[in-house]
């Protein structure tokens, strides 16, 4: 049998959310029969002022602030208890409440639930910094908005590559590929095929404007699935080491409208065709490596909208060949670098540089293919104004005799006598053999510091 006298458990009231009303507070009441059951009261509609004063009165409370048990307080025995903070701010809560529906009830304002328009919803998601699978949670109407942010830039790694490649080629009706913009597969190696990345091209290629190609499995089938892409602004193919023919890459190019950002491969092979190939017309920055020819590089048409050039490990491009290109559209230069290897080019063949490219504000030379004469007064020719460089990149294979053929004394005196006005910045690797304690690199870092740039030691 159960034990009578024991005391029967108080539930706590609490609150909870409900859908076109707000927050419910749960009231507990009792039948004849003894059992209890649970009613949800919005406070918007059914509390009034009175119940909550009746619940909760200036009367149940002694001078110290106690809870006074009122069943005892008929008897003459008075018992308080101390009242925990969730009474305090429970009490709290209904007072403000009540006072908030005396103020309704003067101002006749219907207790309604308000509902924020979408277009204002989704500017608060448009305003998130980062947009996480919990808000994917919050409504039906909050999955559909959110959604196209979570696959907007997905993360991709070997792990999850099999699997997103299924829920983009299975799931076809819901269109998940739709929502891509941007593809980074640069940390896929051996878990990607060629029919996989073809088939997410072809799932994203609607609105895909960022893609770099994996190391391995970018063969032909992707090349034709990269034509559908016609919204590509970025495509970064410089990290393949599979063969791939410019062929097929120039007709893969062509239609692109949008491309601003183009790096080709550096195992590519024979550069055939080029001779009916049409850059795209708003290309801004070029890489060029792998298998690259002279006869490409002299005969093709380069766009004038290109302000950033690149040369990567172009074993068949000699200097002729890169002052053409330079004779073009040095004059719309910006960026100008140079990487090792480029085993056709000589220890000067990089001298000439800066009588082609008059409006650079960044360079990065190799040591290996140019000498002090390329910062000297016949090369460094006065223009009508200050040459704009600012930034000067010296990089080194680390062989040697790297350290004599630039010395520091070649670039301080290059900035005395006003050759390079707005030069701020020197970088110089590690492994030309400068030695940084010396008097001639405490003289160009002082001049340096006069025109508030430094020079920087890279490893």
């Amino acid at each position: 049998m159960a034990n009578k006298s024991r005391p029967k458990k108080v539930k706590a009231p609490y609150r909870k959310y409900v859908g076109g009303q707000g927050f419910v507070r749960v009231v507990e009441f009792s039948t004849a029969n003894g059992n209890s059951y649970s009613q949800g009261v919005a406070y918007s509609e059914q509390i009034s002022s009175t119940t909550l004063e009746d619940e909760f009165s200036d009367n149940d409370y002694d001078e110290e602030g106690n809870i006074i048990d009122l069943s005892k307080k008929k008897k003459g025995k008075a018992t308080s208890y101390r009242k925990s903070e969730s009474q305090k701010k429970l009490a709290n809560a209904s007072k403000e409440a009540s006072t908030l529906l005396k103020n309704m009830e003067l101002l006749n304002i219907e207790a309604e639930p308000m509902a924020l328009p979408l277009e204002i919803q989704k500017m608060v998601i448009d305003y998130c910094d980062k947009i996480t699978i919990n808000f994917l949670l919050v409504c039906k109407i909050w999955y559909w908005m959110c959604l196209p942010y979570i696959y907007e830039t997905p993360l991709l790694t070997s792990k999850n590559f099999n699997k997103f490649v299924d829920t983009l080629v299975l799931k076809k009706k819901r269109k998940f590929g739709d929502y891509v913009k941007s593809l980074n597969l640069s940390t896929i190696m051996q878990s990607g095929k060629n029919s996989f990345v073809s088939k997410m091209l072809r799932r994203c290629s609607s609105n895909l404007e960022i893609f770099t190609a994996p190391q391995t499995s970018f063969g032909y089938a992707p090349l034709i699935s990269l034509k559908s892409c016609h919204k590509l602004k970025y495509l970064d193919l410089g990290l393949v080491s599979e063969t791939v023919k410019l062929k097929d890459l120039f007709s893969a190019i062509s239609s692109f409208k949008e491309l601003t950002h183009l790096s080709f491969p550096r195992s590519s092979i024979d550069c055939e065709g080029f001779e009916d190939f049409q850059w795209p017309s708003n290309l801004k920055y070029v890489k060029l490596s792998g298998g690259v020819t002279n006869e490409f590089v002299r005969g093709t048409q380069w766009p004038r909208t290109i302000t950033t050039l690149e040369f990567s490990f172009c074993p068949r491009v000699d200097e002729h060949a890169i002052y053409t290109v330079l004779a073009q559209i040095g004059d719309n230069l910006k960026h100008l670098l140079f990487h090792y290897p480029m085993p056709a080019l000589n220890e000067n063949s990089l001298d000439y540089v800066f009588r082609y490219c008059s409006n650079l504000i960044s360079i990065q030379l190799m040591v290996d293919y140019c000498s002090k004469w390329a910062f000297a007064e016949y090369m460094l020719t006065p223009l009508i104004y200050q040459r704009p460089l600012k930034t000067i990149y010296l990089e080194c294979s680390g062989s040697l005799g790297m350290a004599s053929k630039i010395h520091p004394d070649d670039l301080t005196i290059a900035i005395m006598e006003s050759r390079l006005p707005c030069l701020k910045n020197i970088s110089v690797s590690s492994r030309l053999g400068w030695n940084m304690r010396s008097e001639d690199v405490e003289d160009l870092v002082s001049v340096l510091e006069d025109q508030d740039g430094g020079l920087y030691l890279n490893y």
